[in-house]
């Protein structure tokens, strides 16, 4: 009975003693990539057309920035977060990359040639330190497939003076960024410019 009484009384002081040790909250900090970027030195030839169909990104690609820790493992950072999901990101810089700066008209009714994309991987890696970004992007008309293809893009982490490597990380995702949308816009135009001309419905 002794020994009962005294497991309860060891119970009930347990949250008095967790207020006692309770540690910092965690306070998230938000990151964007949003970037205006310079203009492409060359344009794509007049005339091409264009949709902008999905750009989606897989499911554990969220708000919270993903780092890998091995070949199989992910984890998530709890303090730093962007303020949107990276396929957003992704879709902008698509949109002013293939339309305001390469010059694609861009089609929304009517037959055109379609560009799907998947953000397959948007993360930090260790070691050494890295950031990747993978994408899947699928060319289509109507009728056929006319390009299926992976990109995939690395840049490293400059590591500066400081504890802070925050900044750093988000510049190199930064740059990551504007280089597979350049890379997947040269390889759109590409096709594109390929493709026998069609008259405009």
């Amino acid at each position: 009975m002794k020994a009962v009484l005294l497991a309860i009384l060891g119970a009930a002081a347990l949250p008095g003693c967790a207020l006692l040790w309770k540690s910092d909250p965690v306070v998230s900090r938000y990151f964007t990539l949003e970037d205006d970027g310079d203009p492409a030195a060359v344009r794509a030839p007049a005339g091409l057309r264009l949709r902008l169909g999905r750009v989606e990104g897989w499911s554990h690609l969220r708000e919270r920035m993903v780092a890998r820790d091995a070949a199989r493992e992910l984890s998530y950072a709890e303090d730093r977060r962007w303020t949107e999901r990276p396929e957003i990101f992704l879709r902008r810089a698509l949109a002013r990359t293939l339309f305001e700066e390469r010059g694609l008209v861009e089609a929304l009714s009517g037959r055109a040639v379609t560009l799907d994309v998947e953000l397959i991987a948007f993360e930090e890696i260790e070691q050494p330190h890295r950031v990747r970004m993978q994408v899947g992007l699928v060319l289509r008309d109507d009728r056929t497939g006319l390009l299926q293809e992976t990109i995939t893009v690395e840049r490293p982490v400059a590591h500066g003076e400081g504890a802070d490597r925050a900044p750093a990380v988000v510049e190199a995702f930064s740059q990551a960024l504007r280089a597979g949308v350049a890379r997947i816009a040269d390889r759109v135009v590409e096709r594109l410019e390929a493709q026998p001309s069609t008259p405009s419905p």
